[in-house]
């Protein structure tokens, strides 16, 4: 949902209605808005490696800004300004999305990581899909719903990511540390993002249903 569409749902006491599941939006800030201490809500995402996911964004800005068109990644990230992505989830997490970042926005970003969301990470889906359909129940509401091909489906859509190869670029190149200085922050969150992830399917391992895999053992 939009921001003026989440505004809307706050108006007609949407949380409290119990219509909703699941609410999408990219306004984080917005969507737990709706919610209060009556009607709690619970965040899930799928976390990428930021360096991976800035050289992703390059590469799609090469092949749709004609701006940026043949730029080296070194020069994409002195020259291309607004596009470079800057600790984003750092500062998307804590608030600080303009200005200098300090170890106290880092440490706001971990702490509402830790405390809002069951966390994902894109370098093993499958894990991640079972870890959210056990605190969420969806496996059973599928069923409830006479779906039997969910485990299907998720397959299918993990079989079409495995066959997209990520970009890459060498490992200690100019442009590649000239991206880590640009995430620094986003790097040391994504660490703890791991660490959340491994402690989550650990806590559901100990009730005895979690199903593992080569990938998250």
């Amino acid at each position: 949902s939009t921001s003026k569409g989440l505004a809307h749902a706050k108006e007609l006491n949407l949380a409290s209605s119990g219509v909703p599941d699941v609410i999408i939006s990219g306004d984080m800030h917005g969507t737990l808005d709706l919610f209060n201490n009556l009607n709690r809500a619970r965040l899930f995402a799928v976390f990428r490696n930021p360096i991976e996911r800035a050289i992703s964004k390059y590469y799609a800005d090469l092949a749709s800004d004609p701006d940026v068109a043949g730029m080296s990644l070194t020069q994409y990230v002195r020259q291309g300004a607004h596009r470079v992505q800057n600790n984003y989830l750092t500062r998307h997490l804590s608030g600080r999305y303009g200005g200098k970042l300090e170890v106290f926005h880092l440490d706001v970003a971990r702490e509402f990581l830790r405390r809002k969301f069951v966390v994902g990470l894109a370098r093993d889906l499958p894990a991640t899909t079972n870890l959210f359909t056990h605190v969420y129940g969806w496996n059973n509401t599928a069923a409830i719903m006479g779906m039997d091909n969910a485990e299907q489906c998720y397959q299918t859509i993990f079989n079409a990511l495995a066959d997209s190869s990520p970009p890459s670029v060498d490992e200690g190149s100019e442009g590649w540390k000239l991206i880590v200085s640009q995430n620094w922050f986003d790097l040391k969150l994504y660490e703890y993002a791991e660490y959340l992830f491994q402690q989550q399917i650990e806590q559901i391992k100990k009730k005895g249903s979690f199903k593992t895999t080569s990938r998250n053992l």
